[in-house]
């Protein structure tokens, strides 16, 4: 485990000794300790937007040569983890991909680089203008219920969980609530940031009707007094964090409006004094209610 002997910071001698119950390489000149920590390795599962298939790697270099895997490899000190694997697969196939979201974290240990910590992301390929890299003998996709084995442990963990929660659209819900002939909307604490229309996701075991009702309450304080499915929305881009499908309802209700806890703040705007940063595609929706307003109430 201890194959540094001499301090990178002062070139003094190390020594082991226990620091927080462990024992740990301490220099003995100016008492830097040198934690050995694993190291982060990205690993892309790769996939293309309309097919239920996932792309491999056959490695060209060690470790194992020759077998299939997941593309990836070690993030580099000046990039996050979704910039490394991004990296990671246009260095490997050449290919431009999009981070769709993390499916999970799993450890290996390697014997040229020890305990490794891999980070898997789910990424689709923008493209399949396809160049191998020096590190890959061959390239391609494999449909999720039959592929080879796997090079790494880590890696077919990641995969696992991945075929287990294979993406869906996940099922939101947004509130139109007008007072006085203007729009409720909240301001996000939370990315992604901006003025949104109330709403949120549907709780496993609810309705739609009873998952907007809630979100109403929890995000602008009111109580729901009658409510209308208005449209479903389903732009797999909605939502920049990962695909969406949200029904929205045209709400009345009552109550003292007062942001929640996961807004910043709550506010009233005219059809026609809409804020400028509206988050995900709410300006549409929006847009497209007071269109359908305007048209029933000429039929009136």
């Amino acid at each position: 485990m201890f194959s540094i002997k001499f301090c990178q910071k002062c070139g003094g001698k190390l020594a082991v000794k226990e620091v927080d119950g462990r024992n740990r390489l301490v220099c003995e000149v100016c008492g830097r300790v040198h934690y050995q920590n694993p190291i982060p390795v990205v690993v892309a599962v790769l996939k293309k937007s309309d097919e239920r298939k996932i792309g491999l790697v056959k490695r060209a270099i060690p470790p194992q040569l020759g077998k299939w895997a997941l593309p990836g490899g070690f993030v580099e000190v000046d990039e996050s983890p979704e910039e490394a694997v991004i990296r990671e697969v246009k260095e490997e196939i050449g290919a431009e991909g999009k981070v769709q979201g993390l499916i999970g974290v799993q450890s290996d240990d390697s014997k040229l680089y020890g305990k490794v910590i891999v980070i898997g992301y789910e990424v689709v390929l923008i493209n399949d203008n396809l160049l191998i890299g020096n590190e890959v003998q061959e390239f391609k996709f494999f449909p999720l219920s039959d592929h080879p084995p796997l090079a790494f442990p880590s890696h077919t963990a990641i995969l696992q969980k991945f075929e287990k929660t294979y993406k869906n659209p996940v099922p939101t819900v947004d509130a139109i609530v007008e007072i006085n002939g203007g729009i409720v909307m909240v301001k996000r604490k939370n990315p992604p940031y901006g003025w949104a229309l109330p709403g949120g996701f549907v709780d496993y075991g609810e309705s739609l009707e009873e998952a907007v009702v809630r979100e109403v309450k929890e995000e602008i304080n009111l109580k729901v007094t009658r409510l209308a499915q208005f449209h479903t929305y389903s732009d797999p881009d909605r939502d920049p964090r990962f695909h969406t499908i949200t029904t929205v309802f045209i709400v009345k209700a009552t109550g003292s409006l007062k942001a929640g806890d996961d807004a910043k703040n709550v506010g009233v705007f005219a059809p026609d004094e809409l804020p400028d940063d509206i988050a995900f595609d709410h300006d549409k929706i929006i847009k497209d209610y007071l269109k359908s307003k305007n048209k029933q109430d000429k039929l009136q």
